[in-house]
């Protein structure tokens, strides 16, 4: 792994984002690492070096909420989950990055456009729904296997539901750390995670952490109005970035 200008201002940045996704704030805005780093290395190699500063990453994050998320919810779109990863595990080779993001672009950009459409609406809390928690993880699932991006269509189903700050932001968590250790035997199987990859998520992952700790400050001065409007800002951008990268 050479270190280079262009290596600090790619790789480097999108380690501390994904931190700072982990911390549940903004999780979506984690969206631009991935393009990020195939700036400087090839997809498949950019996913293998993720997926153990993820799952690091998820064992600190779940540490600190694990007395904040809603265990129903998280019943519910595990298993469906489960069921994109293993989806994505065979269909893997039949996407491409640019279709993949593009996909995630559109969906982020139609539902912040709900949201701000429907706001005096949206702003009340919508009741558990099982066909759609069972779509939105399923897509989830999905992306999260084939380009670590599986937060917006995560977000689709749990933003509607208003959940208290911290119960919100520690399902997201438990749900994602739940999806990042059963991906971890398929990128095995698929020759992604390897001892060299390994290394190297090892050598970064200090970079996650640091994303981390600033997370957990901002989290706690931002107002809960506040934190739902930057999340879904943040899914704005991000998405725009995903369908500009396609043209």
């Amino acid at each position: 792994m050479e270190i280079s200008i262009i290596f600090c201002l790619t790789v480097i940045p999108a380690i501390i984002l994904f931190g700072i996704a982990k911390s549940g704030l903004g999780g979506s805005v984690s969206l631009v690492s991935i393009p990020l780093m195939t700036i400087v290395m090839p997809l498949n190699h950019a996913l293998a070096i993720l997926l153990p500063i993820l799952i690091f990453s998820d064992f600190i994050a779940a540490y600190r909420f694990r007395r904040d998320f809603d265990r129903e919810t998280l019943n519910l779109i595990i298993p469906f989950a489960a069921i994109g990863v293993i989806v994505g595990s065979f269909t893997f080779t039949l996407f491409s990055e640019t279709f993949l993001k593009l996909l995630l672009g559109i969906m982020g950009i139609l539902f912040v456009g709900h949201y701000f459409l429907f706001r005096k609406v949206t702003t009340k809390p919508a009741k558990p729904n099982f066909f759609k928690g069972a779509i939105c993880s399923s897509i989830a699932g999905f992306t999260s296997f084939c380009a670590h991006s599986g937060g917006t269509p995560t977000s689709v189903y749990l933003l509607p539901l208003r959940l208290k700050k911290e119960i919100y932001v520690g399902t997201r968590i438990m749900f994602f750390t739940s999806i990042n250790i059963i991906k971890l035997p398929f990128y095995l199987y698929l020759s992604m995670v390897n001892f060299e990859t390994l290394y190297q998520s090892i050598a970064l992952f200090p970079l996650s952490l640091l994303g981390i700790l600033i997370g957990y400050q901002l989290l706690k001065i931002l107002e809960e109005n506040l934190f739902y409007n930057i999340i879904y800002a943040l899914i704005f951008f991000a998405s725009i970035k995903l369908i500009l990268d396609f043209f």
